[in-house]
């Protein structure tokens, strides 16, 4: 109740005209719209239904009345009292208004046609934008709403096409000086690779909800990399998950199972099946606060080469994130960390390493339409042996990500995207020294 009432009624104040209560001194009106103000609305209740009576049937007692029932615990009675505000008012300014909290009201008890059908009509006024931006978040709640009561089936698709100049994260440099052999020559594929892409992501998710607080969750996601130049960098992928999701309005728990597979240019490349478990937790004044941990077993495939074994892994990934979110802002801060064992160790003891890393990520709301994001990220890899071929050195790599981007809502279900990054990799093996620029244009459609 309260998350709902920060998000309609602050903004109403600031944006919308004070009421004009009626002239006679005996309204109660005004002294139950300032404790309403102050937060006081059990006391607003209390007055007003000791008013009730004589001033039952005035607008503008009905709409305080009716806002001090919705938040002091009264729905139903909120629901009559807004009701017959926004039925009887001849004022725009107090009819819009009665109307808003009156589609909260049919939210809160749960007549969700209702309250969508109240919310569409108020937005074909033209509401001030941040009231549209308020109104399109309790949409949104009504479809989650709906979907946390009855089974839903979910697909998506994103699609991009973009530019960029480093497809296989390689270094530039063709000659690498080594301790034994002294310098070798790269072929190309070893070299940065420039290219043009299109990257399609087909996604579904199936929600079973067991209760209204549990639910059994299926997702699919299938991505295809296709370079337009160079194949043998070409990826595709399939991952599924099963997982269970349980909790309450503050707290949400999520454990799940998923299978992974890797194909670079056709060809079998990598696979994986992990365990996870999350929870996320919804404090007051805007604040998020999550935690996840996953294992996940990487096996490589041995088809080409017996010693694509000694790549094999077995990963712990611990990530704890915060978020903020403030007026049009959304700060996210994320901190990770993980270890990963080499399954080999005594010809892959040096694919064995750990990594640390912090991102953060920042989105503005300018309007309903539009969100423009920047994220940035560093990461600290740590091997835990020296290089077989550079056998004096244990590669030490420090990542840094710069990514820029815009998110343009056309619908609904409909979302244009553009987004440029650049990554740096510095390492104290030369060859694995690398950056690389991106830039892409795309949509993301869900049905």
């Amino acid at each position: 109740m309260k998350a709902n009432r920060q998000l309609l009624y602050s903004t109403l104040i600031a944006v919308l005209p004070a009421l004009g209560y009626a002239a006679e001194s005996t309204s109660p009106s005004a002294e139950m719209d300032r404790l309403i103000s102050e937060g006081q609305f059990e006391q607003a209740l209390s007055l007003g239904e000791a008013s009730l009576t004589e001033w039952e049937g005035d607008p503008e007692f009905d709409f305080v009345y009716g806002l001090a029932a919705l938040e002091g615990g009264d729905p139903n009675e909120a629901v009559f009292a807004l009701e017959r505000a926004g039925a009887t008012a001849t004022n725009r300014v107090l009819r819009e208004r009665a109307r808003l909290e009156l589609a909260r009201a049919y939210f809160v008890t749960n007549n969700l046609t209702a309250a969508e059908n109240l919310f569409n009509l108020v937005l074909e006024n033209d509401p001030p934008a941040n009231v549209q931006q308020n109104i399109e978040a309790f949409l949104q709640l009504i479809d989650t709403r709906r979907n946390e009561q009855s089974p839903s089936f979910r697909w998506n698709i994103s699609s991009v096409i973009g530019s960029d100049d480093n497809i296989n994260s390689a270094t530039s440099n063709g000659l690498i000086d080594t301790p034994l052999i002294g310098l070798i020559e790269l072929d190309q594929a070893g070299q940065q690779t420039e290219d043009q892409f299109s990257n399609t992501t087909v996604g579904m998710n199936y929600v079973y909800p067991i209760t209204r607080d549990q639910s059994i969750n299926v997702n699919l996601g299938l991505i295809h990399l296709d370079n337009f130049e160079t194949n043998q960098f070409d990826i595709d992928s399939i991952r599924g998950e099963v997982a269970y999701a349980w909790g309450n309005a503050s707290n949400r728990f999520r454990h799940g199972v998923a299978l992974g597979q890797v194909n670079l240019d056709g060809d079998g490349f990598q696979e994986s099946a992990s365990v996870n478990s999350s929870w996320q937790h919804v404090g007051s004044n805007g604040w998020y606060q999550s935690l996840s941990a996953s294992l996940t077993q990487i096996r490589y495939d041995t088809t080409t080469s017996a010693a694509n074994a000694l790549r094999d892994v077995d990963q712990v990934l611990i990530t704890a994130g915060l978020t903020k979110i403030a007026g049009q802002a959304t700060h996210s801060v994320n901190l990770y960390h993980a270890n990963e064992d080499p399954q080999n160790p005594r010809g892959g003891r040096h694919n064995g390493r750990q990594f640390t890393g912090l991102a953060y990520n920042l989105l503005y709301r300018l309007s309903a339409q539009h969100t423009p994001y920047v994220r940035a990220s560093i990461q600290d890899v740590e091997h835990d042996s020296e290089h077989p071929v550079f056998f004096n050195t244990i590669r030490s790599d420090d990542n840094e990500t710069v990514t820029a981007g815009w998110l343009w809502t056309v619908a609904r279900n409909l979302v244009v995207t553009g987004e440029a990054s650049y990554t740096d990799n510095k390492s104290d093996i030369e060859l694995f020294d690398y950056s690389r620029f991106r830039y892409q244009l795309g949509f993301r459609y869900q049905f």
